[in-house]
């Protein structure tokens, strides 16, 4: 990642770099606790909302495992029918949600999501 790149910039390569995973049909970068830094999605979708939503996915699944003295999720998926969302921290401040047309499409792209992840956390 080029150093001249704003932040901004680079949260839109982020977001290029999710969007480009096979399966993949929409995303969001937000902050930890649910502010929306970056996007991709399309339809009448409320995307803070998903964003805010999907921080809380995340917080409360970390507040259960310390709460059974378990290590904090890799990962929270939630799956349906014929989609799925996979939510995976970026480092400290930041998370990366995507969403997949097919739950099956999640295992193949999760090592790509997790190399991304941890190239945000890095950055942001």
């Amino acid at each position: 990642m080029s150093e001249h790149l704003g932040l901004k910039e680079r949260i839109n390569q982020f977001i290029q770099e999710i969007m480009g995973i096979e399966g993949v049909t929409a995303c969001v970068l937000a902050s930890r606790d649910g502010i929306l830094m970056g996007r991709s999605f399309t339809g009448g979708v409320s995307v803070p909302s998903f964003a805010a939503m999907s921080a809380t996915m995340l917080a409360s699944a970390e507040a259960a495992a310390s709460i059974a003295h378990i290590q904090p999720p890799e990962q929270i998926m939630v799956t349906s029918p014929d989609a799925a969302i996979l939510v995976i921290s970026a480092g400290e401040r930041t998370l990366l949600a995507a969403v997949f047309t097919t739950p099956a499409d999640t295992e193949a792209a999760y090592p790509a999501l997790t190399k991304i992840a941890a190239d945000i956390a890095e950055v942001l």
